[in-house]
């Protein structure tokens, strides 16, 4: 604790000392999740939760051809290979837009959300609490045409945070985020 009246680390807390400080507010939306989820499967650990997916798409159709061409009596078998190897595909290719549309009651209920980007990190504020990710946290951030996309810095990218560039008060602080953002993380 501080002599200041909360903990640091879940304080909202003003700019850090010398530095710029960037603040979006903003409704979250489900087409910001689907684009910042899209933009995350971008990324190395991204790529490697999907590849499960692909190997599932190529091999349940596979095996499926294979019985066929043997002849073997097991059409079933083979259609449900081919029935699988074709959600394997759908998840592969559109699994961001499934996993928006199952946050849209959490978005709903966080209501307006005010972030802060600054020196110290990512700080986020909505009806629902408030979070704040400093810099160690983090890894990288994928920029998109709407949104920036900051990734935790664990082996899954599980968290992060998603800052739609709508929420901004002025489009020309698109540069000061940008900048900041490439100061304190990796972009991807």
């Amino acid at each position: 604790m501080d002599d200041m009246g909360g903990d640091q680390l879940y304080r909202i807390h003003e700019p850090a000392s010398g530095g710029h400080a960037v603040e979006l507010r903003y409704t979250p939306t489900v087409a910001d999740m689907a684009e910042g989820l899209r933009a995350r499967g971008r990324s190395k650990a991204g790529r490697r939760q999907r590849l499960p997916f692909f190997l599932v798409g190529l091999v349940g159709p596979g095996y499926a051809a294979i019985l066929v061409a043997q002849g073997g009596e097991s059409a079933g078998s083979a259609a449900a290979l081919t029935v699988v190897g074709l959600f394997g595909w759908a998840f592969a290719l559109f699994g961001h837009r499934f996993m928006a549309r199952s946050t849209r009651g959490l978005l709903a209920a966080a209501g307006e959300c005010r972030t802060v980007v600054d020196g110290e990190g990512v700080t986020v504020d909505c009806a629902q609490g408030s979070t704040h990710l400093r810099w160690s946290a983090l890894s990288g951030y994928v920029e998109t045409p709407a949104t920036f996309m900051v990734l935790s810095g664990d082996k899954r990218v599980l968290g992060g945070a998603l800052l739609p560039k709508r929420g901004l008060a002025d489009p020309g602080e698109q540069d000061v985020l940008r900048a900041l953002l490439d100061g304190k993380l990796e972009r991807i």
